[in-house]
């Protein structure tokens, strides 16, 4: 069966729907009443038995899908525990690296490097508290 189509227009030029009237509505019904025809013509059972072997098929690659989810999610799961797993080496080959490359360059015993800080930190305390209680210099009045 051989379908003339020279003479059908469907123009879809959306710019100037409001001159066409509803066009783009109207190739909507006919798409719309072409498939219903197509799929009364062509279909392998009656109505019924149709909705239930497409039901029978939406479940099955429903479930399908889900596998695939659960799948997907359990990759990603696993890739997770591993970039943490990564990270982690790193930051204790890291911590490792500095530590030894501190002791091998450090010029002092480590309890000499405690005492400078713990007392440049006294000395910051004690600044900090002289700047507090003392006032600031006021400008002169003119």
């Amino acid at each position: 069966m051989r379908v003339e189509t020279d003479n059908l227009d469907l123009d879809l030029d959306l710019e100037d729907e409001s001159e066409k009237g509803g066009g783009l509505l109207g190739l909507a019904l006919l798409a719309v009443a072409v498939g219903a025809g197509a799929a009364m013509l062509f279909a392998p059972a009656e109505g019924a038995e149709t909705r239930r072997i497409v039901g029978e098929r939406l479940k099955d690659w429903r479930g399908d899908a889900e596998e695939a989810l659960e799948r997907v999610q359990r990759e990603l799961h696993r890739r997770e525990a591993r970039r943490r797993r990564e990270r982690r080496s790193s930051a204790l080959l890291g911590l490792a690296a500095g530590a030894g490359l501190a002791a091998l360059l450090t010029p002092e015993s480590g309890p000499d490097v405690r005492r400078r800080i713990t007392q440049g930190l006294k000395r910051s305390e004690d600044q900090a508290s002289v700047d507090q209680v003392a006032p600031e210099p006021q400008p002169e009045p003119a």
